[in-house]
């Protein structure tokens, strides 16, 4: 119920032989005076819970000290974030999608996607506790390494829902990934490239394409599937920041074998190894990778071995350390500190050089009976 509130109403007001009886100023809106049997204690309700705290006992605190402290809190309130305000978990995940198309690279956001559009949470974020999120992730796959990935994939958007005050809590904050990683040291022997080597430049489709260009520039799988004519010149592949993972422009040169699969590459407009429909860069990765191990009974390796595999190869015929960094577009290695700063040799004929002896070594290997 509500009165105007002064000392005479507060010492006419009884109390209740049970419970509580609460009177709200008719003044100051959220401020009251609670009765019990007992006692009488001012109060002030907040938030979009209704939320009541005590501010202090009548009549040790006057009315009008009383009337001031419930001002100044309600006022502290209205510049606190309110986080009882409860965000459903598919409205706050759409805005965060949105916020990643705005700022991620195509290759980043097409993993998160993956995972977050995949693995399904429902209700108020709020409610969305570990467990939940580790049980949903455990049915989706059943591989330990798409299961890191996802657990960073939501760790990551946990973390921004807290920055926009969307909830006040990651609760993947304390755990980390579930399944321990080892770096993979899969490096392919010269058998082993041979029969992949004469295999995929016997081949006219695009992922063939694509492996042999990976093998013979160390290039990463996204850079080489996404590669566009105009980023070719005068037998350099130029790769702008934007298409790197360091976000460092980059170059390598190509050889001979190389230059052939550039050659033969069907044209399109935009896309070195674009669709013929559409002109899009390749997809179909995993079952175009199983074909290939089943046409050339070669053991498991990944796209990426197929670099370590170019930095052994160049080890091995002798190319200096920097000069293989180089060709793979490292930041970190043995150029670094001062170094680092003040030597800006770009290595171009070092790395031609490099380039043109890997070459004649493969070729000379696809040609041994």
């Amino acid at each position: 119920m509500k009165l105007r509130l002064t000392d005479l109403s507060i010492r006419k007001l009884g109390n209740p032989q049970g419970g509580q009886t609460t009177h709200w100023d008719a003044t100051t809106p959220g401020f009251g005076i609670r009765c019990s049997a007992k006692s009488k204690s001012y109060v002030v309700m907040y938030g979009a819970k209704r939320r009541l705290k005590t501010i202090g006992r009548y009549p040790v605190l006057s009315l009008s000290d009383a009337r001031r402290q419930a001002k100044l809190f309600l006022a502290s309130q209205a510049t606190v974030p309110n986080d009882a305000i409860e965000h459903d978990y598919q409205d706050v995940l759409s805005a965060y999608l949105t916020d990643c198309h705005g700022r991620l690279r195509p290759s980043t956001l097409e993993g998160y996607l993956l995972y977050l559009n995949g693995i399904k949470l429902d209700g108020p974020i709020s409610e969305i506790c570990q467990r939940s999120v580790m049980q949903a992730i455990e049915r989706f796959t059943t591989s330990p390494t798409s299961r890191n990935y996802a657990f960073t994939t939501f760790k990551v958007f946990f973390n921004w829902a807290v920055r926009r005050q969307y909830v006040t809590v990651n609760p993947l904050s304390n755990l980390k990934r579930p399944h321990k990683t080892t770096s993979r040291d899969r490096v392919l022997s010269e058998d082993e490239i041979k029969v992949l080597l004469s295999y995929t430049l016997g081949q006219m489709d695009r992922y063939c394409g694509i492996v042999s260009l990976l093998l013979l520039t160390g290039q990463r799988r996204g850079e080489v599937a996404g590669l566009r004519w105009d980023e070719i010149s005068d037998g350099w592949l130029h790769f702008s920041p934007d298409r790197t993972k360091n976000a460092r422009g980059h170059a390598v040169p190509l050889g001979t074998l190389g230059l052939q699969i550039l050659n033969r590459a069907k044209t399109h407009d935009v896309f070195v190894f674009g669709d013929a429909d559409f002109d899009q860069p390749f997809s179909g990765w995993s079952r175009a990778q199983r074909r290939l191990l089943r046409e050339t009974g070669l053991p498991h390796f990944t796209l990426h071995d197929l670099r370590r595999t170019f930095a052994t190869v160049h080890a091995k015929l002798g190319t200096p350390i920097h000069v293989t960094e180089r060709l793979l577009n490292h930041v970190s290695g043995t150029v670094s500190g001062v170094a680092a700063v003040y030597n800006r040799h770009s290595y171009e004929q070092e790395m031609v050089l490099a380039q043109s002896t890997l070459d004649r070594f493969l070729c000379r290997l696809i040609e041994e009976p």
